[in-house]
């Protein structure tokens, strides 16, 4: 009795523990560098995000790198190269630049000649804390090397540590599983001044003279109240000037770890979480304000804006939330006090994208509403297909983009409201 009234807030007691981990494998940053290279064209098996550039398509391949598609011709396009990127998500492009991320490196690309891209220069260490996701449900070693190390993977091993305890005692809940949120995810002819278009899945955003970049760092550190390390996640927002093919970081601020996609329309950024919209004003781009947001249930937020609308898919299967589906319409007329207008039953949405007064969401499929009042966008279809699983898509000037597990399809849409396909480029099976 005497020992428990002698215990205090600040008494501990140390421990030592077992338990199967993910330990990171490391390279260095010569290593590192020395995986990125322009090789032939790579067999389509995992495609994710898209960007529109003049007459050619930017495919990321999850993880691997960036497929370089001539759609010269869109009935017949044509792999025409693949960049190896080593841990790439995400890609953005204008005035003969590609940006592209290399896990915790940015990458530039010339892409003047864009079936031939050529590697500019490497930003590195700007996407801080980005670990690569494990595979399973094992806890992640709490003692990882940043120093002059990149982490590339993980292997499991059985280790051993000394954890000290401070009352009260809890679990091993410091250590992050993959199952955790902390964990990463205008066209001319090229040659002239040109902005490629990104999908609504995307994290980098060009507005200007400006790239906007979204990323979760995962922080390891002291743990003051139970465990000897800790993992901790925080979203940042890091803008770059990349005015006449140069870059540089201007300003880096914290945003929510629900930061799921960027979306830059006029002299705003929307940026889509996983419970609601935030919006950020960029009359001074080198320094986003953040206006006012919107909020919903838990859910997968992709965001899409045209004039005093925006439009927001929900996806809540899975590890998105809660049993709900839905687009939802916001009026955002006055822009510091955002309004839901009307929402959508959906099956299980993923990207959207709006043009020529049709919105196109990637839902069981692909479904294309009428949106000439873009209150009631979502009450009128005018299209549908489950022949693929779409993820993302670009409209823009009668050419639609659709990537999804499947591969990329390619439709042409006109103001009749016709839907034509005009080819496929299949994944490898």
């Amino acid at each position: 009795m005497l020992v428990l009234l002698g215990v205090s807030c600040n008494d501990s007691v140390k421990d030592t523990v077992t338990y199967m981990a993910n330990v990171p494998v490391y390279m260095s940053q010569d290593e590192f560098n020395a995986t990125t290279r322009v090789a032939a064209t790579h067999p389509m098996t995992n495609p994710g995000k898209i960007c529109l550039y003049g007459n050619y398509i930017f495919i990321n391949e999850i993880n691997e790198g960036i497929h370089v598609i001539d759609n010269s011709d869109p009935s017949s396009p044509r792999n025409v190269a693949f960049i190896e990127i080593m841990g790439n998500i995400d890609l953005a492009a204008k005035d003969g630049i590609l940006y592209a991320d290399n896990m915790v490196d940015l990458l530039l690309f010339d892409i003047s000649n864009p079936g031939a891209p050529q590697l500019k220069s490497r930003m590195k260490g700007v996407f801080e804390g980005v670990l690569p996701a494990p595979d399973n449900e094992y806890p992640v070693q709490s003692k990882i090397d940043f120093d002059g190390k990149i982490v590339v993977g993980w292997t499991q091993e059985t280790v051993t540590e000394d954890v000290r305890y401070y009352y009260p005692r809890y679990g091993y809940d410091g250590l992050s599983s993959y199952k955790e949120s902390s964990w990463s995810q205008n066209v001319a002819q090229p040659g002239s001044k040109i902005t490629g278009v990104t999908g609504s899945m995307s994290r980098f955003a060009i507005a200007g003279e400006y790239l906007y970049t979204i990323h979760i760092s995962n922080i390891y550190g002291q743990q003051p109240s139970y465990s000897s390390y800790y993992a901790a996640a925080a979203g940042l927002m890091k803008i770059f000037n990349i005015e006449n093919e140069q870059i540089n970081l201007v300003n880096s601020f914290n945003v929510s770890t629900a930061v799921e996609t960027i979306f830059a329309y006029k002299d705003h950024l929307f940026l889509g979480l996983s419970n609601g919209m935030n919006i950020y004003s960029i009359v001074n781009p080198s320094a986003p304000n953040y206006i006012s947001a919107t909020w919903h249930f838990w859910g997968c937020d992709p965001v899409v804006v045209s004039d005093d609308y925006a439009y927001l898919t929900v996806r809540s299967t899975n590890v998105c939330g809660q049993n709900g589906n839905m687009l939802q319409i916001i009026d955002i007329s006055d822009i510091t006090q955002p309004k839901e207008v009307s929402r959508y039953a959906l099956t299980e949405p993923y990207g959207l994208g709006i043009d020529d007064n049709k919105l196109f969401v990637c839902d069981n499929g692909l479904k294309v509403f009428d949106a000439t009042v873009p209150a009631a966008a979502g009450g009128k279809q005018l299209f549908a297909t489950t022949d693929f699983a779409g993820f993302d898509l670009i409209p823009y000037n009668g050419l639609l983009l659709v990537i999804g597990s499947d591969g990329l399809y390619q439709y042409s849409y006109s103001s009749d409201n016709q839907l034509k396909r005009l080819s496929v480029i299949p994944v490898s099976k």
